[in-house]
């Protein structure tokens, strides 16, 4: 427990810091870093780093296309996830003697699904405000770690009904109903406080606008993206279930690796891109 909470409490720490810098490049470099040692660790996960070739070029795929997000770059996104599959591709013919279509398939999305999820986030960024950006980027990870903060301490002491024990013998209903209704009043709470401290910053920094936070929207998108980072989570679950693995890695100790501690962040991004295109949480006002 106590390395959890100091983890934890250091996690938060460098997430302040990136949030301190969110208009500038180290949020695609810390994006571009974290999309790399996720792909290792499923790729590790997996036994697929066997396929060294393809490893490298997965890897420096992930981390290349999160810069490629803003202004004329805008158009090569489709182009070079295109290519990659096509060099995918190309390996399983030239490799086909010891490589099958299963493992093509796993390398091939886990790394789209990992850099799209992260690529979603930092477009929320580029095609708004960084004040806004930060917003939808507290809401997104808050939606997963108040989920999952609650889910852990309710399903601790009052859980009683698995939820599925075969995939994450730990996570209880108790604990999923208990996580769902910390993030929601983690996020209003959030989401108030961004309103308010906006208003007392003006001007600072990206603070340059006053701003309206919509509650009522923020109550009712909030449970389906904490259920998204349970799907998430039970999803990398599976994968390590099937592959006989606890973590993904112990970069982070009491939590495992990268993906341990983002899987529940990997299916919400996508859904708050489209939020924040077509059911805006804040607008300028």
């Amino acid at each position: 427990m106590k390395q959890r909470v100091t983890t934890a409490v250091i996690g938060l720490l460098v997430l302040a810091v990136v949030l301190c810098f969110f208009d500038t490049l180290l949020v695609n470099l810390l994006a571009s870093l974290i999309c790399g040692l996720a792909v290792m660790e499923l790729f590790h996960a997996a036994n697929m780093t066997r396929y060294r070739t393809l490893t490298a070029v997965s890897i420096a795929f992930s981390a290349f296309l999160i810069f490629v997000n803003a202004g004329p770059l805008l158009e090569l996104f489709a182009p070079c996830c295109c290519v990659y599959a096509i060099f995918c591709f190309c390996y399983l013919l030239a490799h086909h003697d010891r490589m099958d279509t299963r493992d093509l398939s796993y390398c091939l999305m886990m790394t789209l699904l990992v850099t799209v999820s992260f690529y979603c986030l930092v477009s929320i960024r580029d095609r708004s405000t960084a004040q806004l950006g930060v917003f939808y980027l507290v809401m997104a990870f808050g939606s997963a770690w108040w989920s999952d903060a609650g889910g852990y301490f309710v399903g601790t002491f009052l859980g009683k009904h698995k939820l599925c024990p075969h995939i994450s013998p730990k996570k209880t209903v108790e604990g999923l109903v208990g996580g769902v209704i910390n993030a929601v009043l983690g996020n209003l709470l959030v989401a108030f406080l961004f309103q308010e401290i906006s208003s007392a910053l003006i001007p600072l920094g990206y603070f340059d606008h006053l701003v309206e936070v919509h509650l009522v929207r923020i109550l009712l998108v909030t449970p389906v993206l904490s259920l998204l980072g349970v799907l998430g989570d039970l999803s990398a679950s599976v994968i390590k279930r099937q592959n006989g693995i606890k973590d993904f890695g112990n970069i982070m100790p009491g939590h495992g690796g990268i993906m341990d501690r983002f899987d529940s962040v990997l299916f919400i991004s996508p859904v708050m891109f489209l939020i924040f295109k077509f059911f805006p949480l804040i607008s300028v006002i």
